[in-house]
């Protein structure tokens, strides 16, 4: 797996996955941005298997160390993630270069939770 990518995280330390947060996924951008083609994705997190919450941890854990500033460019495409707690509201939020986004990030926008059991 390739962990060269940029990315743009707020918030100052790993976000933590609860029973009751939701992960958002968003493909955005580009010059020819059409909204029907972002097609977000929501991952429920009560609905994970032990593993599958593992791997979404361990993968969240990862970008969080590794973020760089995101790539500049008025015809980027990104992948924006959003955990959301419902009593909290957004507790994370990064962006993600598509050319250099995990291929597991981009599995679960395609296909949503079956990505994290490739």
């Amino acid at each position: 797996m390739d962990w060269r990518w940029r990315a743009h995280v707020s918030g100052h330390e790993s976000p933590r996955l609860e029973m009751q947060a939701v992960l958002a996924l968003v493909r955005e951008g580009g010059f020819a941005a059409m909204p029907g083609l972002e097609r977000p994705r929501r991952i429920v997190c009560a609905e994970l298997s032990e593993g599958q919450w593992q791997r979404l941890q361990a993968l969240l854990d990862e970008i969080e160390r590794r973020h760089a500033e995101a790539s500049s460019g008025a015809d980027r495409r990104r992948f924006r993630l959003t955990l959301e707690l419902p009593d909290r509201g957004t507790s994370w939020q990064c962006e993600l270069d598509e050319a250099t986004t995990p291929t597991v990030i981009v599995g679960l926008w395609k296909r949503g939770v079956e990505a994290l059991d490739e």
